[in-house]
């Protein structure tokens, strides 16, 4: 770690386009609420990025199962379809070869958070998507290379999943959790609660309550801001300048 620190002493902050970040998306511990508040919010900025030509990646394939031709209607080309057909079935596949079931989804958490389905889990896990287009997908720790909406191969596993995205080139982690999650990797990773409850009773693990929704009945006020981190999500129309900032602790996507 010594060595680690004395490199890093000689970094110095720069500002850069958005279209060199890569954001990795990813949840844990989800519950009812995930789908409603911290994926759709962590959905408006994967739009954003990719509006201005920056990466979003999506993994955990088996979190995709029973919304997978979400994906596919946005894939960009024929191309890009098919690929994400192959995902999905060789996905399954792999499960049935081990004699796996395929639909073992959702966790007890997550019923005990109050998700029924996997269906229900999936079309909850992908609005972290957003709208975004689909551009590529990605094998186990591929690099990804185009802009967009990359989808990776990998499983739903946490530790796997965060390590998978870090093999990406993710420069930032947004993990959204509603029954509450410490982990974290090597890179910047900000936890996003889902609900209020969790955020007040985890303040030392959450940076972000996106359960705020849930109280002002909107995410289209703005800006929100909790625990050092403070989010400006712009409205519809023309792309401004976008810069991603850092000052301490606090992280802004600032779009004005």
């Amino acid at each position: 770690m010594r060595e680690i620190a004395a490199v890093m002493a000689e970094d110095r902050r720069e500002e850069c386009p958005v279209s060199r970040l890569v954001l990795g998306f990813k949840c844990g511990g989800s519950d009812a609420f995930s789908g409603i508040t911290a994926n759709p919010l962590c959905g408006r900025i994967a739009e954003r990025v990719t509006d201005l030509g920056g990466t979003a990646v999506l993994t955990e394939v088996p979190e995709m199962f029973g919304a997978e031709t979400q994906l596919m209607n946005r894939a960009d080309s024929a191309d890009t379809f098919q690929k994400i057909v192959h995902m999905i079935n060789s996905f399954k596949e792999y499960y049935i070869r081990y004699d796996q079931p395929i639909y073992e989804n959702p966790s007890p958490g997550n019923k005990r958070g109050g998700i029924t389905t996997l269906e229900e889990k999936s079309l909850g896990c992908i609005q972290k998507g957003g709208h975004a287009v689909v551009t590529d997908t990605l094998e186990m720790g591929q690099v990804c290379c185009k802009p967009g909406l990359n989808l990776m191969t990998g499983p739903g596993n946490d530790s796997v999943s965060i390590t998978n995205l870090l093999a990406s080139q993710a420069q930032v982690l947004l993990f959204t959790t509603g029954r509450g999650n410490p982990l974290g990797t090597a890179v910047p990773t900000i936890k996003i609660a889902s609900n209020s409850a969790l955020f007040h009773r985890k303040p030392n693990w959450m940076d972000f309550n996106a359960g705020a929704v849930l109280e002002r009945g909107s995410m289209d006020e703005r800006p929100g801001s909790c625990g050092g981190w403070c989010w400006m999500w712009p409205p519809a129309g023309p792309a401004p300048e976008t810069k991603k900032t850092m000052i301490g602790r606090s992280c802004c996507l600032k779009t004005a």
